[in-house]
């Protein structure tokens, strides 16, 4: 957002807001839009590899043992799936069967999401 704001000539002092400086400079994509974007083409991209890559292993295996008390953190396919309901896409499954048709995954993923996806990562 600074490179926005030194573009259009507006310091932090001006108390103009991140969303009005976008509209006036013409970019409605945020970087949080970028982030969701990426993550549903990589999604897609290990969806449709095959079942022994390590990739897919990662993101689909299970991991055995005890885990530590508290609130588990959030994993990256809960980030995926929020992304995907941003976008009308309700299941992880749902999402899953999408991503057989390249094409139509592709028109999915750059759809403006209805609500910003939730990007907070806990620890």
């Amino acid at each position: 957002m600074a490179c926005l704001r030194r573009i259009a000539g507006v310091t932090r002092q001006d108390k103009i807001r991140n969303q009005a400086i976008r509209e006036t400079l013409g970019k409605e994509h945020t970087v949080l839009d970028t982030i969701s974007e990426r993550r549903l083409k990589y999604f897609g991209h290990i969806k449709r590899m095959e079942t022994n890559r390590y990739p897919k292993i990662t993101i689909e295996g299970k991991t055995h043992g005890t885990r530590p008390r508290g609130r588990p953190s959030k994993r990256w396919l809960e980030c995926a799936k929020a992304d995907g309901q941003a976008r009308g896409i309700p299941t992880l499954t749902e999402m899953s069967r999408l991503t057989t048709n390249r094409g139509r995954w592709q028109n999915i993923v750059k759809q403006k999401p209805s609500h910003s996806p939730l990007l907070v990562w806990t620890a």
